[in-house]
């Protein structure tokens, strides 16, 4: 389209929207003018008045001012990410602090709200590198140019999907909007001009006066309560993504971290992807190996015939409902020397099944063993916890010693064994730190039927989505730690082939 074609074509559609406008912008001084010349002045500006106090006392009743610093509902249940480090989680309480004092103003200007940025992104970068002189600068290259592509496709989708003809918006329209910005200054002033000009009629001017003074308080309270929740919604937006930033998440690609297998699971089982690892521990003679056999599905002797377990070995575990996982048994603990074993196997895994014989009173090994895994996982600032669960075997020997006539309601507790298994249980939960909903009672001999095998699984497909977070944040601590000299080595022998390249162009070049 020619430049000459442009500007008929402006030109027609402002007067289209003049011809539009025009006879309902008549009715203002045309029908001041009659109610002026029939009497009906006087009545219709008391009954305007009327209706706009009860309005504006109704709508100021639904739309309160949110005082400033007052948290949302939906704010304060806002937790952030599951996966996050427990010192990203404290970044993240960082944010939603500064988002609940943060007052509208604060986003009234492209500087102001270039301003709260920078504050939001250097609190989260304070928390995430406390060590450092300059944390705002504690982020590579690539993870800034992640953060982009990231916001990127977020504005591309709100654009499409959110905006109506979103998708349809070329450069030239934005650029011709915002040539005209200065129109909304003119439309100001020749407001003013009109309320100059209806001072002619004074009492419709007092009436039309008070009517839009109690508007615009109204639009006043209502556009506070809105800025507010925007000021709100833009810190914590801004502040996912500095945690992202600061935190690292950026630094290894999802569909790497996806198909990522740890050295760990490459010496137990390389053909597979990064399973959910369950690592089965406790004192020797707890049932370990038992309890993996009825989950493994891989009875093979009696228990009189199945050896001590040596060393830490790994089964797939299959059932359904339950994502790719290994079983890890352990050699049974019998002495604090075995610790450091346990613990480095943990850090290994997403998930511990703690197996303790009801039958035995002597725990003192079982509790300082728990305490140092937890000890070890409570240091490790970039690491969840893999969710516990105790397994209580050997529950039949209880008392009275010649009852097994399962199943037991634990729930009722009428009868003498459930009393027993019960109580075990509390005994079990007051020595080693589990609660009662993270205990599950069985039998698991071998030789005859197990015994509340059923509710281990219920266990291990709820506690799954915790493990696999778990494991999202150990292999992403083995990507870095494993791959940092095979990335600069990659890095170097490409840059060579480059350069190689560059040099082979131009002697070949005429």
């Amino acid at each position: 389209m020619t430049e000459p074609m442009k500007r008929t074509s402006y030109s027609r559609v402002v007067l289209l929207v003049v011809a539009l406008l025009l006879p309902a912008a008549s009715l203002i001084p045309f029908g001041s003018i009659w109610l002026w010349e029939h009497g009906y002045i006087l009545y219709w500006a008391v009954g305007t008045c009327v209706v706009v106090t009860g309005v504006y006392y109704l709508e100021k009743r639904l739309i309160v001012p949110m005082p400033s610093g007052a948290p949302l509902d939906d704010e304060m249940a806002d937790r952030g990410d599951a996966g996050w480090t427990p010192r990203q989680a404290e970044a993240w309480g960082d944010v939603m602090r500064l988002a609940s004092e943060v007052r509208a103003q604060r986003i009234a200007s492209r500087d102001a709200a270039l301003n709260l940025a920078l504050d939001t992104i250097e609190v989260v970068a304070k928390r995430l590198h406390p060590e450092r002189s300059d944390p705002l600068l504690q982020f590579t290259v690539p993870e800034a140019l992640a953060v982009i592509e990231r916001t990127s496709l977020n504005l591309r989708n709100f654009l499409v999907d959110s905006f109506p003809l979103g998708d349809r918006v070329t450069v030239a329209q934005v650029m011709w909007l915002y040539r005209w910005r200065g129109a909304l200054d003119l439309a100001e002033k020749g407001y003013d001009l009109w309320r100059i000009v209806r001072l002619l009629n004074p009492v419709a001017a007092a009436t039309q006066e008070l009517r839009e003074r109690f508007t615009r308080q109204i639009y006043e309270a209502g556009r506070e309560h809105l800025a507010s929740r925007l000021a709100r919604a833009f810190v914590k937006e801004v502040g996912r993504a500095a945690i992202d930033l600061y935190g690292g998440n950026l630094s290894v690609a999802p569909e790497r971290l996806r198909a990522h297998v740890t050295a760990a699971t490459r010496e137990d089982l390389a053909r597979y992807g990064e399973p959910v690892r369950i690592l089965v521990a406790g004192q020797v003679g707890a049932g370990k190996s038992s309890l993996v056999n009825a989950l493994a599905n891989a009875v093979e002797a009696t228990v009189d015939a199945l050896p001590a377990t040596s060393r830490f070995t790994a089964y797939r575990l299959t059932h359904s409902g339950l994502p790719a996982a290994l079983i890890i048994d352990s050699p049974g603990l019998a002495t604090t020397e075995d610790f450091d074993a346990l613990i480095q196997a943990a850090d290994t895994c997403d998930m511990v099944l703690w197996v303790c014989s009801a039958a035995r009173a002597a725990r003192a090994v079982d509790a300082h063993a728990l305490l140092a895994v937890r000890e070890h996982f409570a240091a490790e600032i970039n690491r969840h916890q893999p969710p516990m669960l105790l397994v209580l075997t050997h529950i039949d020997t209880l008392r009275p010693f010649n009852e097994w006539e399962p199943p037991y309601d634990l729930a009722a507790a009428a009868r003498s064994k459930s009393r027993s298994i019960l109580g075990a249980m509390d005994a079990a939960a007051a020595e080693l730190g589990f609660s009662a909903d993270e205990i599950v009672p069985v039998r698991v001999d071998v030789a005859v039927a197990p015994y509340n095998i059923d509710a281990v699984w219920a266990k291990l497909i709820e506690l799954m989505p915790e493990a696999q977070r778990a494991r999202l944040l150990r292999t992403l601590a083995d990507i870095r730690s494993a791959s940092a000299w095979r990335a600069i080595w990659s890095q170097a022998v490409n840059a060579g082939r480059v350069i190689r390249g560059a040099f082979l162009t131009r002697s070949i070049t005429p």
